[in-house]
């Protein structure tokens, strides 16, 4: 039985076995081959505990259908979008909840090209396939056969060429993996350019023993903090699960958060490929964004947050590069897709040639700029809450409705929206002096909590 609950707007996701299982697998497979009717499909797994049995079911639905399937195991999400892409393959699939805790699993497909499946592109219409049970018309007179391929080299030699490798010097890092396997990647990296990588939690295992493995958590930090002040390391470096998604952490463990990074990274990138292309970032925290890009000559757009809803309008917008305030930070020449190492490699590349410190590449992105970072409540009526702001702060600011609500003024600037992988009502509010920004929390809170 399947819980159709599971489709949420990116990708598929909920509680093993109460939500989502072995069969569910199978039928969500053969939908996939329903609506999109692919011929050759590469499938992998991270490192959960349920997901091996998970991931054959699915291998068993698409064979069953007379697809080929490619196996390349046990996996970073980065490296399904590489292998679909680089390889041409017609579809890809990895068994995966992200950053949820231990007990969530779930699935984010690709399709030729790696082009996003969404709530937008096709995701429901796979439920809606299930629902109607059109998956049991799915059919083949001949089963499609089942091969493995490592693609951990290629995808190395492909991460490498987005950075000058020589001019990278022997810098220390600390690299939290969070029991998933980025280090299956990063490990090689470190040892080609002479780094001093310090490993943490870089033995995978699907329990998660120390807590979800999301480092956007504040309370998942401070093992990586505290390692990067006793090593004396140049910065460190945490994913999550899955490895999509990567934060920073400057030398003395100060969190980075993932607007500022990807300020940064936008000039880089802009300086490297040339001012006048376009950089994407989602709504909850703008400003230092456009400041950077405006400030170099790039052209910024706002997009709805979201790594598949973001893989499309870069795509759609030729875009050079796109961050997330969640820390997804998106390539052209990665096939548009989300990477996890690559921010690394360009940080790399960036302090050695700076001969700064990462404090110090940070400051000017800092300067005058206050935020909450992100706020998450338990709310019982989202919809009713977005209203009462909406008619308390619409009239303050200009408004926007790009992803969730927004409304600016010249002194502060909030985002208000509905999660869409956890039941949370998310809040971000940004100001140019601290005494704004107290001001507008305080008063988005009395709304939120009643």
């Amino acid at each position: 039985m399947v819980n159709f609950d599971v489709f949420r707007a990116y990708d598929v996701r909920g509680v093993y076995p109460t939500d989502i299982d072995e069969p569910a697998y199978y039928r969500i497979a053969q939908g996939y081959v329903y609506t999109f009717r692919p011929k050759v499909v590469v499938v992998g797994a991270d490192a959960r505990l349920s997901s091996p049995s998970l991931k054959n079911a699915l291998i068993s639905g698409l064979l069953d259908a007379g697809v080929d399937v490619v196996d390349i195991g046990n996996i970073t999400t980065d490296m399904l979008y590489f292998a679909t892409g680089a390889y041409g393959y017609s579809g890809g699939i990895i068994v995966s909840a992200s950053h949820n805790p231990g007990q969530y699993n779930g699935i984010k497909m690709v399709r030729e090209g790696v082009t996003a499946i969404s709530s937008d592109t096709g995701l429901l219409d796979i439920r809606d396939a299930l629902m109607a049970q059109k998956d049991m018309s799915v059919s083949s007179a001949k089963k499609g056969s089942l091969r493995t391929k490592e693609v951990i080299g290629d995808y190395v030699k492909h991460v490498l060429g987005f950075v000058h490798r020589a001019s990278i010097k022997k810098l220390t890092f600390v690299g939290n993996a969070n029991f998933g396997f980025v280090g299956k990647s990063v490990t090689p990296i470190a040892k080609e350019l002479n780094l001093n990588l310090i490993p943490l939690n870089f033995e995978p295992d699907g329990s998660f023993p120390k807590g979800p493995p999301d480092p956007m958590l504040a309370g998942n930090r401070s093992e990586t903090e505290r390692l990067v002040r006793e090593s004396k390391a140049d910065f460190g470096a945490a994913w999550d699960a899955d490895a999509d998604r990567v934060m920073f952490f400057d030398e003395t463990g100060a969190f980075v958060s993932g607007v500022y990074m990807t300020a940064l990274l936008a000039t880089i990138m802009l300086n490297k490929h040339g001012t006048h292309n376009k950089i994407l970032y989602d709504p909850r925290v703008v400003w230092p964004v456009e400041k950077a890009v405006s400030r170099i000559g790039g052209e910024a757009i706002m997009s709805k947050s979201g790594h598949a809803f973001m893989k499309d309008r870069l795509r759609s917008e030729d875009a050079l590069f796109a961050g997330e305030l969640s820390a997804h930070y998106f390539f052209r020449d990665n096939f548009y897709a989300d990477n996890g190492v690559i921010p690394l490699l360009l940080l790399l590349e960036h302090l050695s040639e700076t001969e700064m410190k990462l404090s110090e590449v940070m400051r000017p992105f800092v300067a005058d700029h206050y935020m909450t970072g992100e706020l998450n409540y338990r709310v019982a009526d989202m919809k009713t809450i977005i209203g009462h702001v909406k008619e308390r702060f619409g009239p303050s600011g200009k408004e926007d409705f790009t992803d969730g609500y927004s409304v600016e003024s010249s002194t502060w600037r909030f985002n208000i929206r509905p999660s869409n992988t956890e039941p949370y009502l998310r809040l971000n509010v940004e100001a140019r002096s601290p005494e704004a920004l107290e001001e507008m929390r305080v008063a988005l809170e009395r709304i939120i909590e009643g």
